[in-house]
């Protein structure tokens, strides 16, 4: 994303190209049907580069549950470059997921509480493919907004801000995940002008317009990023409610720490490997 720095991106750029498709698998290989769809999205933070996604896209069962079962699935994200003669689409996999629980000292049985944010620190130069677009995207005068195979973004440290009661916030993804014969189909979708309520525990409440009449209208952007009409973003979207207009965020906040402890805690592996 260091060319936010440097030139102009419309909101709906910023969107398409920081959020990046994600497809679950129980197998490591992805021959086989995913069993779910999800989001995510690059940081540099710290001159390391994270990648960040909810931890219930890679822990289905956990989370339906709230305990850990130990079963972790493999995520891919898609790369969106066509193999013609397979018929398929590259999958980068990104391992390595750090994830956590939280727990409550002051009582006895410790009340432990899954954390819905995974986070991988990766290294670009094991990626054998770019991440591009695959969207056409196109304004009212049919001017292009987006067009299929450009590059997508990654975040720096600095696009990271709190929440603001004066903002408006915005969400992209891909619902409604289809196969139709070899093909995957799926439906573009922006969440707009959601308004920034309060933050509650580890948690932040936005608000849609209107109320969530059908939850699938949300299914499969869980680890999205929230962004602001600056394209700046406050955090991770965890989960929406049916039935109201209640949008959960993760903030970056109660995320930022994770990422200075997995840094710290890779120096000291390079430390004791040098000695």
């Amino acid at each position: 994303m260091n060319n936010l720095i440097e030139q102009e991106f419309s909101l709906t750029e910023i969107l398409v190209k920081t959020t990046y498709q994600i497809v679950v698998s129980k197998e490591q290989s992805f021959q086989t049907f995913p069993i779910a769809y999800g989001a995510g999205f690059f940081i540099n933070y710290k001159e390391n580069l994270f990648f960040i996604t909810a931890d219930h896209n890679i822990h289905i069962n956990d989370h339906k549950i709230n305990e850990r079962t130990g079963v972790d699935n493999y995520i891919g994200i898609l790369n969106n470059i066509s193999d013609r003669n397979n018929l398929s689409t590259i999958i980068s996999p990104i391992g390595g997921f750090y994830y956590m629980n939280s727990f409550d000292i002051s009582k006895e049985d410790l009340n432990p509480q899954l954390i819905d944010v995974a986070i991988s620190l990766v290294d670009r130069t094991k990626f054998e493919a770019l991440f591009l677009t695959d969207e056409d995207i196109r304004d009212n005068n049919s001017k292009s907004l987006v067009s299929p195979n450009e590059q997508k973004m990654e975040f720096l440290g600095e696009h990271i801000v709190a929440p603001s009661g004066d903002d408006v916030y915005y969400i992209y993804g891909k619902i409604r995940p289809e196969i139709k014969g070899l093909f995957l189909h799926r439906a573009n979708t922006f969440k707009n002008e959601l308004k920034y309520i309060n933050t509650y525990g580890d948690f932040m409440l936005l608000n849609t317009k209107d109320e969530i009449s059908d939850v699938e209208d949300w299914a499969g952007l869980s680890g999205s990023p929230v962004l602001n009409q600056k394209g700046q973003c406050i955090g991770v979207l965890s989960s929406v409610n049916e039935g109201t207009q209640s949008v959960f965020v993760k903030p970056f906040d109660k995320i930022t720490p994770f990422l200075d402890t997995i840094i710290l805690q890779e120096q000291i592996r390079i430390e004791n490997e040098n000695i």
